[in-house]
């Protein structure tokens, strides 16, 4: 009886929830929706929290599907056309810690392809590495995870790793996502010499909710772009569980001291459209011939995923 009485609370709760959904223009401080999803069909089913390298000139993305609960890939020249998708990195064996892989972040370091993953099994999620020649195939490095929940505010969940190399510090630094299952509370930091072996930040998390209504409930999974020797956060913004927008913030060291922009939201759903619930996990990709910025996030219409694209022109 109890768990009747718990679902239509959550129900009660959702429908609540969601009459905040249009407290925000869909678009602000500049950037711009293209009209329809880039990415998704019917062979892809739903696909959500995209990842995007840039290869030579062009875009690699890399996006979670909920189909198979794995990662696929596929190149674009433009960020909008892509090529036929192929599997990145299958699905853990039932029973595991990586029953469902996603939310990837991936990166080439000298001629070497890592990518760090989330796995999950029902009730924790942790973080995984593969390795792969070409970039496009990945095969796991160890069995086990690199990073789980071990402190408090981590709960049951690591996940959502954003993951760059800095080449002056011969380092690699991790921004993650933490806390619950569902959808996670804070963001997180990590540094590690190999990619393998990682020490948290001391004084986690790195950046929790605030009093600003868009994100007052928590933060989630974030893309980082350093860009002149400064950190630029693209996160979602939480106003309630249900209610998830793109928000942007920057900081001199990417570890402390993070200033929200006041254009957030930047991309909210848009009413009638297919990002009509929800928008989700950004990944951006600086276009420096065309003076210009590309974010793919995932945006949501009832139980239908699909990749959108948003661009903001440099002046």
């Amino acid at each position: 009886m109890s768990s009747i009485f718990s679902k239509v609370r959550r129900k009660i709760e959702y429908i609540h929830n969601k009459k905040a959904t249009y407290d925000y223009a869909p678009q602000q401080g500049g950037w711009e929706k293209h009209g329809s999803p880039v990415f998704g069909d019917e062979t892809t089913a739903s696909v959500f929290d995209p990842f995007v390298v840039m290869v030579e000139d062009r875009y690699r993305l890399f996006v979670s599907e909920r189909k198979n609960s794995g990662i696929i890939c596929t190149d674009s020249t433009d960020g909008t056309e892509w090529e036929k998708w192929k599997v990145a990195l299958e699905a853990g064996h039932k029973g595991s810690w990586e029953e469902r892989v996603n939310r990837a972040s991936v990166c080439e370091i000298d001629g070497k392809w890592l990518m760090w993953y989330t796995g999950q099994s029902r009730n924790n999620s942790a973080i995984g590495i593969a390795t792969s020649d070409d970039g496009i195939r990945f095969t796991r490095m160890q069995q086990k995870p690199i990073l789980v929940p071990s402190e408090p505010y981590e709960k049951g969940s690591v996940m959502n790793p954003c993951v760059l190399w800095d080449k002056d510090e011969k380092m690699f630094k991790m921004w993650y996502a933490a806390g619950e299952q569902f959808e996670p509370d804070v963001l997180c930091y990590a540094e590690s010499k190999d990619g393998v072996n990682w020490e948290r930040y001391a004084n986690n998390p790195i950046l929790e909710k605030s009093n600003e209504k868009y994100d007052q409930c928590k933060v989630g999974g974030c893309d980082i772009l350093k860009e002149n020797d400064r950190y630029y956060m693209f996160y979602i913004g939480y106003q309630n569980v249900d209610t998830a927008r793109v928000c942007m913030a920057e900081s001199n060291d990417g570890i402390h001291n993070w200033v929200r922009s006041t254009d957030n939201p930047v991309i909210s759903p848009e009413k009638n459209s297919w990002d009509a619930d929800a928008v989700y996990k950004p990944t951006v990709a600086l276009n420096k011939q065309k003076n210009k910025l590309l974010m793919w996030y995932n945006g949501r219409k009832q139980n239908c995923e699909r990749i959108g694209l948003a661009e903001y022109r440099i002046k």
